[in-house]
This record gives structure tokens, sequence and C-alpha cells, in this order.
């Protein structure tokens, strides 16, 4: 393959003259837009380009034979003043400034082609006013037809919108009322169930002590009495026994789920351990059970009376669920935790099988034991009542190991 020769001297390597006219004409000419000179004393273009042709369908002549009447004739009424306004500002405007303008004009075949103007002063007369400014105009007729589109678009999604939210106000207003029916709805049915409530414990109270003091009376005669009749006897005072005990569970309930709190203040800890120890000190002694204090936290924010009823229960339920044989120990901590104070009864009974048997242990009237007896309600009393406070009762427990159960109280507010 033989070397490239070099190429031929050409036109393109020719000097452009800028300043030819023909140079000029042919720029004017083959600018994408309407270049164009107007005359503010004739009120008419002296001069168009070509372009005036694609765009608005007249030919230079034509628009410049329109003479004064071409703003009427080939611009929007509706942009009149708009294009006034324009004079006159640049009547005003420094040389070598331009501002823009934009208006709606008519092609000659009726259509309207919206364009943008970029003016500046041309010549100025003797006395410094405007005589002609030079401008060029470009087609911005799709701009504006997509813009016109999306503001009715716009306009279409806020009357959707406007009308969505009227019914969803109106849907709203019509939620609020029926929530309100409802809610004294929900109110008179729970008046209506703590009369049925008190009715069935306060009210069933008494004959049911009548009962059990009557099988009391009875057991005094117990010695004239027929071996059928001391049986019927011991039937009717454990039915009394187990009546009294149900509706003394559902009193503790009822307290526990609709009790009115007293002041929340600062509690001794200790203090109320000793009592709760105290007042069972006699299954404590005949267990020979030991018990063991670490109190981190020596007072808590909460009630007294139902934190010492909490720790009793708990404590009682240690002391009823020993495993034989071996001696119960019981250990009653309290910790400082962020956010809450956490009081802890651990003991090393016959335990549990957790998770299966977590609802029997709070649940209502449940057990997660047999044996020996019991109501079922202490655990659910001391949930619901610390719920109710905004703490918790948890358990940890093993099976034949022995369980601990956590009691959590929110610290003292900060003032």
């Amino acid at each position: 393959m033989g070397l490239d020769k070099p190429p031929k001297r050409s036109d393109v390597d020719t000097p452009l003259d800028v300043t030819s006219r023909g140079f000029l004409a042919r720029i004017v000419r083959m600018v994408p837009g309407i270049v164009y000179v107007y005359n503010h004393r004739l009120k008419a273009n002296e001069y168009s380009n070509r372009s005036i042709a694609d765009l608005l369908g007249y030919s230079p002549e034509e628009i410049q034979a329109m003479g004064d009447r071409l703003v009427e004739q080939v611009v929007h009424p509706a942009d009149w003043s708009l294009l006034e306004e324009h004079f006159d500002h640049l009547q005003n405007l420094p040389d070598g400034q331009y501002i823009s303008v934009e208006s709606r004009h008519y092609a000659k075949n009726g259509s309207v082609v919206w364009l943008r103007g970029r003016d500046t002063v041309f010549e100025r007369a003797a006395d410094g006013s405007l005589l002609r400014h030079v401008g060029i105009a470009t087609d911005i007729t799709a701009e504006k037809e997509a813009a016109e589109r999306l503001a009715s678009a716009n306009h279409e999604l806020e009357a959707r919108v406007r009308v969505r939210t009227a019914e969803l106000q109106s849907l709203n207003e019509e939620l609020e009322a029926r929530v309100v029916q409802r809610t004294e709805k929900l109110r008179e049915i729970n008046r209506d169930l703590k009369d049925l409530t008190y009715a069935a414990t306060h009210d069933l109270k008494v004959p049911v002590s009548n009962m059990a003091s009557l099988t009391n009376m009875l057991a005094e005669a117990e010695p004239l009495l027929t071996d059928e009749h001391v049986e019927t006897l011991g039937w009717m005072k454990e039915v009394c026994q187990q009546a009294g005990e149900k509706v003394d569970a559902l009193i503790c309930v009822t307290q526990a789920r609709s009790g009115a709190f007293s002041a929340f203040h600062d509690v001794d800890l200790a203090e109320v351990t000793g009592q709760v120890l105290a007042d069972l000190d006699f299954q404590i002694t005949d267990l020979r059970a030991s018990v063991e204090l670490d109190l981190g936290v020596p007072t808590v924010w909460f009630l007294d009376l139902e934190l010492g009823n909490a720790l009793k229960a708990l404590v009682a339920n240690a002391l009823k669920y020993t495993r034989s044989g071996v001696r119960p120990r019981i250990t009653i901590t309290s910790r400082q935790e962020v956010g809450h104070v956490r009081i802890s009864v651990q003991d090393n009974g016959t335990g549990l099988s957790l998770p299966r048997d977590i609802d029997k242990v709070f649940g209502l009237f449940k057990r997660a034991h047999s044996h020996p007896p019991g109501a079922g309600v202490s655990l659910y009393a001391i949930r619901r009542i610390l719920e109710r406070a905004e703490g918790d009762i948890s358990v940890i427990s093993t099976l034949g190991e022995g369980s601990t159960f956590s009691i959590r109280l929110p610290n003292r507010p900060v003032p």
C-alpha cells in the first residue's frame, strides 16, 4: 500500500470573509427564527427574513405591505396590550441590553403560533427616543401547548383531589359520628357490666357468707347428726368454701381491671417486704423456708397496698409450689434498669414448663398446676394492675428447678 497523497487545496481553505454582504445575507437567511427590524415611527416591520414564511406563512413582502396594520392583523388581540407594554420597556432599555416577550400570532392559514421574541435597541432618533429595534423570534408553540396540557392535567388532578378530599372528609365525619355513637354504646355496655359485676360479687357475697355461717352452725351439732347428714354437711361446707373463693376472686378481678388508683408515691420496699414476710411467717416457719433480701433499690414509685398484695401473692406461690424433700429457698431482689425498676422473686420450687404454660400462668381462672388447689386469679390480677400502671410482670422458669417472677415499675416521673 502506498503512502497517502496530500489533499488538494480546496475552497475550505479559503479564508471566510465575514464582512461581505453575501455572508451576512446567508446568515440571516439560515437563522432558525424570524429576524426582523421594527420601526416605531411607522409602527411597521421594515425588514423580515425568509424564515417568517416558514413560521407564519407570510412572505417578508406581505409583512412589509401590512404597514401599521401589522399588529392588528398578525398579533392575537389578547396580547396587544402585552406588546404595547413591551414597546414601552424598549423605549427605556439601555443600549446593548435585551428583553424578551412571548406572544401569540395568527399564521396565514388561521392557526395560532406562539413566538418568543428577544429584542434590543437598533437605532435611536436625534432626541434619544427609540426609532427602531431589532429582534429574533423563535417558535415556542409546542412548548406552550405542552405547558397548557400539563396545566390542564394539573387542574384536572387538583379538581379530582378536591372531590376526593371532600369525599374523605365526609367519610371521616361520618366515621367520627359512628365512633361517638359506638363509644357511647360501649360506655353504656360497660356501665351495665360494672353493675352486673358488682351484683355478681358484692351482692352474692352476703348469701354465700350466710350459707357458710349456716354450715358452721350445723357443724356444731355434728355429734347429733347421722353419718349420712354429716357427709352431706361436709359437702355443703366444701361448696360454700368454693363459692366464697370464686366470689372473692371476682371481686379481685373487678378491682384489678377498674378499681381507682390513689396517688402514686414513694414506697419503702423494705418496709412493704417486711410486712409481707410477717403475714406469711406461719407458712415460712412451717416449711423452714429460707428468705433472702437484696434490695438494691430501696424505694419505688407505686402504691404500697398494691405492691404488697403483688409481692405477697408471689411469695405465697413460691411457698405453695415447693419440691418434696427440698428446703424452699426464696430470694427477693430489686434492681435499677433503664427507665424502670425490676423487683424479682426467685424460688427453687417445682417450676413451670415454658412457653407451654405461659397462658395458664397469667390467665383468668387458669392454673399451670392441678395441686395444690387455687383460684387462678392472683397473677392475672397482678398483671392487670401493673398494665394499668404502665408496668408489667414476667416469668422465667425451668420445670423441676424453680421460677423467677419479675415486676417492672416505671421510674418516678421527673418534675
